[in-house]
């Protein structure tokens, strides 16, 4: 599931465009878990966008549009997710 999460990180949001460089694949980790929390039951896509857009803006720094950000949240939805309880 981590790398799967990690994958989409990479594939798909890369906002600091590092998805190229074998020495930065663990750069979105921290970023992990509590996408991995909004996914389970109850977290809603919202939630979601206003995360990685928040990470985007704030913890990163940069200036970026929630308008890029369903195409994420989409691909981070085709992940099975296992029912934890």
């Amino acid at each position: 599931m981590r790398c799967a999460i990690r994958r989409v990180f990479l594939e798909v949001w890369d906002p600091i465009g590092i998805s190229d460089d074998p020495n930065a694949q663990d750069e979105y980790d921290g970023y992990i878990g509590r996408i991995f929390e909004l996914l389970a039951p109850g977290g809603n896509d919202e939630e979601i966008v206003d995360y990685l857009s928040c990470a985007t803006n704030e913890h990163m720094g940069l200036s970026a549009s929630r308008e890029h950000l369903p195409p994420v949240v989409k691909a981070l939805r085709q992940i099975p997710i296992p029912n934890v309880k």
